[in-house]
């Protein structure tokens, strides 16, 4: 797997997902695409300028382009399940967990809309459209750089050992940083803190986040994904990228980062992605799909967070 390739070969395939109104301020993505044998699952947070993040929508397709509505969590039966109110989500991360067989939600959450904290809770399920069950808070502002949000994680299951990449940020302070985890269960996390990039350590002007996927590779584990430097008022990108996960020095090995080429109508040409991808290998139909929430240059007044219209646009990379 060589994710210059990856990348090289991508082209435009399809939208996706629609934002819920054509307008400023509407959004869908910050979700994961999982593909679980024959069926797709993808997941999105709707948004718009008066309800913020207000659920959780669950979409299903048997071929991995056509996505159908097959269940919906509000942001209020997410508040009940979890015993704290939640003001808004964002990132949401769906792992089927290799002990159980369950379904693992995780959602960014905010909780303290005054102090804008963020946390990320997690819910269990053996069946998508059946009960889903509250592990509570799962990732918790309970380290100084991570004081005021723990949230927009990138997390995936390699030889049993769940890894995370996380954002964050603490308290009275605009710069974002990313958190490295580990866990055995997906459920007790160790912070293994702030990693170095290239031996160096984290200084965001003012963010670096990550937001992808996570693979196995002869190196050890492997970031791809976009990588986020700005923040016009939400944090936006045209980068993409890739890095080595060193879990004992607490590292990450830049493999190489590449300024993304909108090739849809779809896209802003300087800021075409609102952070969140995801980077999946499909067997079915023997490709890549690069899943990206994409910022709209016609609905869209400006970049920022009730100025932007985004949809969730389909990219696929074949070996030519």
């Amino acid at each position: 797997m060589n994710p210059q390739e990856i990348f090289r070969n991508k082209v435009f395939y399809k939208v996706l997902l629609d934002p819920p109104i054509l307008t400023q301020g509407s959004w869908r993505g910050a979700g994961k695409l999982l593909i679980d044998d024959k069926d797709y699952w993808l997941t999105s947070r709707p948004r718009n300028v008066e309800k913020r993040g207000y659920g959780i929508e669950f979409f299903h397709s048997n071929n991995g382009n056509d996505f159908s509505l097959y269940r919906f969590i509000s942001k209020e039966e997410i508040s009940s399940e979890i015993g704290i109110e939640v003001d808004s989500i964002e990132n949401t991360q769906l792992i089927i967990d290799p002990l159980t067989g369950k379904y693992y939600l995780y959602a960014s959450v905010n909780i303290d809309s005054r102090l804008q904290k963020w946390v990320t809770v997690l819910l269990t399920s053996d069946d998508i459209k059946g009960e889903w069950k509250s592990k509570g808070i799962v990732i918790n502002n309970d380290q100084e750089y991570d004081s005021a949000e723990a949230r927009d994680c990138s997390i995936e299951v390699l030889d049993g050992m769940y890894i995370g990449l996380c954002k964050a940020r603490k308290l009275n302070d605009n710069k974002v940083y990313t958190e490295l985890l580990v866990s055995k269960n997906g459920i007790s996390w160790k912070k293994l803190g702030l990693p170095t990039i290239n031996g160096v350590k984290q200084d965001p002007s003012p963010a670096f986040l990550l937001n992808g996927n996570i693979y196995s590779s002869v190196y050890g584990p492997m970031f791809i994904g976009t990588v986020t430097t700005f923040y016009k008022n939400a944090h936006v990108t045209k980068y993409f990228g890739s890095y080595i996960i060193d879990l004992k020095s607490n590292n990450l090995e830049e493999v190489f980062i590449t300024e993304w080429k909108s090739d849809s109508k779809y896209e802003r040409q300087d800021f075409p992605i609102h952070n969140y991808c995801n980077v999946i290998y499909d067997e079915n139909n023997s490709r890549w799909d690069i899943v990206i929430e994409a910022i709209d240059p016609i609905y869209s007044k400006n970049v920022g967070t009730d100025n932007e219209m985004d949809r969730v646009l389909l990219y696929i990379s074949k070996r030519k």
